[in-house]
């Protein structure tokens, strides 16, 4: 069974984060220390990235993928934008929380 990453949205000012990195996974990449905390975006919302696992019964629909990734703080993070996960990671829906509050991350 694949890991499901639960990622719950967050204000950029009131993070402050710690990066999760499974040296398992063929789709994650490190997060360099220019980035307060991990994150994807997608619909121009940014969701930080947590350790919560989802159960595959509450995974729904494909809603896009990571488009852009980048490590350097500095990038233009527009579309679905990652600095954790390459491009072409997938985003899903989860059936039981509104995607305004949290999306899962298949890794």
């Amino acid at each position: 069974m694949k890991k499901i990453l639960l990622v719950m949205i967050f204000g950029f000012l009131t993070v402050t984060g710690c990066s999760f990195v499974d040296r398992d996974s063929e789709n994650e990449i490190q997060t360099s220390n220019a980035w307060v905390y991990s994150f994807v975006k997608w619909e121009n919302e940014n969701y930080v990235v947590t350790e919560e696992e989802v159960k595959e019964e509450k995974i729904g629909a494909k809603i896009g993928e990571v488009t852009s990734y980048s490590d350097q703080e500095s990038s233009d993070t527009s579309g679905n934008f990652s600095n954790k996960y390459e491009e072409g990671t997938k985003y899903y829906e989860i059936t039981d929380i509104n995607q305004e509050e949290a999306i899962a991350v298949k890794i």
